[in-house]
């Protein structure tokens, strides 16, 4: 199933990137396969992917969608020859890549005019994240000192 998810994020990828940009979608595929054999290229890919939303100038669905496709197949790629029994996709990892899409597809319809918005936005996203991820470890800090398994 892991190797199905990298293919199939693989071929995602590369149809997100031909769409963007054409010329820029031949050089995602060769990544892509190069990548079964050679981890750094899944980089690369992702990389031209983005290159290539950054040339055209894609608006802010167009790269949500494409960064979720990304995500996933950085995600399954990593895991490609992971050991059995290791999940790429599990529920917090696909519901963290959802929200914060959303919450950055919202954050770009907001009519802000702030100087300073762009340079205030990635610090009150690593603000965010790390709150978010502080109380997520208390959560299973807890369910550890009471002996609970979670299940």
């Amino acid at each position: 199933m892991t190797r199905f998810l990298a293919a199939l994020s693989g071929l995602l990828l590369t149809v997100a990137t031909t769409i963007v940009l054409p010329w820029a979608g031949v050089a995602v595929p060769v990544l892509v396969l190069l990548s079964w054999w050679w981890r750094p290229a899944a980089v690369g890919a992702a990389l031209v992917a983005l290159g290539a939303l950054l040339w055209t100038g894609t608006g802010t669905l167009g790269c949500a969608a494409t960064g979720l496709v990304v995500t996933a197949y950085l995600l399954g790629t990593a895991t490609v020859r992971a050991p059995a029994g290791v999940v790429p996709t599990s529920l917090p990892s696909v519901a963290g890549a959802l929200l914060f899409a959303a919450a950055a597809v919202a954050a770009a319809a907001v009519p802000v005019h702030l100087a300073w918005a762009p340079l205030a936005a990635p610090i009150l996203m690593i603000l965010l994240y790390a709150w978010i991820v502080r109380g997520l470890a208390a959560n299973t800090d807890r369910r550890v000192h009471s002996g609970d398994s979670g299940r």
